[in-house]
């Protein structure tokens, strides 16, 4: 008995040693709210849609109504395109409108362009034509994409001859060259020339004219005095300014006996004297290529 005493006493210790050294409960779960347990909203969409353009061809080189630049447009939101616009803009100071489209929805893949404005004004030849593309979701939220066109050196027919038409050759003010101009604008008159040399060489049997056209700066209305800025500064200036580009085409290799030069002065503007904003049109220098 005393055995079976002492064998129930030490089972009894070594339980409750067991019971001691058991890890205590896991705590209950933490209580969630029904609100957490809700499905979570998308936050709200207030960013405007993003926008990419591409060209094709790069430097575009319209010919009558032959060729077409290709404008590529990619509008990506969230929400669904509400509006679009599509502008392009004169290339000179104030830069004011030249052509745009316009829609609702999303825009169009693909828009195609002649070149001309919507009055039907051809673009200018080697100038950048500043391009803005705007788009707006059904929220209001809106982007703008600016880029620019590039306009290459390009031929027109004229009748029975060919002709280029530049405003873009910079010259000093009041001067018969680019001397002394920043480095930008006497790379950009090179790369111009260089252009046009390779063009006209592509018509070896032309002759080719040169004329130097100026701006009238004084009223036309005042006769006697548009009269005498014509002869004493228009005509000199524009006879100085042709024989420069004769000189340097030669220089790129066009063969002088094929090359002459001619001032115009302000006979033959293409903008009127009243719209001051384009009379950058009317300083001009072109290229007449005339059939043998």
């Amino acid at each position: 008995m005393k055995r079976l005493a002492a064998f129930l006493a030490a089972l009894a210790a070594a339980l409750a040693v067991a019971v001691s050294c058991a890890s205590a409960p896991p705590p209950p779960p933490p209580q969630v709210s029904a609100e957490a347990l809700q499905p979570k909203e998308n936050p709200p969409d207030t960013s405007g849609p993003v926008l990419r353009v591409t060209f094709s061809p790069i430097y575009f080189s319209p010919n009558g109504d032959k060729d077409e630049l290709a404008i590529f447009l990619s509008a990506v939101d969230e929400s669904p395109i509400g509006k679009w616009r599509v502008e392009i803009h004169e290339p000179m100071d104030p830069y004011p409108l030249f052509y745009a489209w316009e829609g609702t929805g999303k825009p169009p893949d693909q828009l195609s362009w002649n070149g001309k404005s919507a009055k039907g004004e051809l673009v200018q030849s080697a100038l950048d034509y500043p391009f803005t593309f705007t788009a707006s979701d059904v929220l209001g939220n809106s982007s703008t994409l600016e880029s620019v066109v590039e306009v290459d050196v390009f031929v027109i027919n004229d009748g029975q001859n060919l002709r280029i038409q530049v405003p873009s050759i910079v010259f000093g003010s009041n001067s018969g060259n680019w001397d002394g101009m920043s480095d930008d604008i006497v790379a950009n008159n090179d790369w111009i020339l260089k252009r046009i040399a390779q063009i006209l060489n592509k018509f070896p049997d032309y002759k080719v004219k040169v004329e130097g056209h100026a701006n009238p700066t004084v009223d036309p209305r005042d006769k006697a005095g548009a009269d005498r800025e014509e002869a004493r500064d228009l005509l000199p200036l524009s006879e100085v300014r042709a024989m420069t580009i004769v000189d340097y085409l030669v220089k790129l290799g066009v063969n002088r006996n094929r090359l002459s030069s001619a001032g115009m002065g302000g006979q033959r503007p293409i903008v009127s004297w009243d719209d001051k904003d384009n009379w950058w049109k009317n300083r001009r220098v072109e290229f007449i290529l005339i059939k043998p």
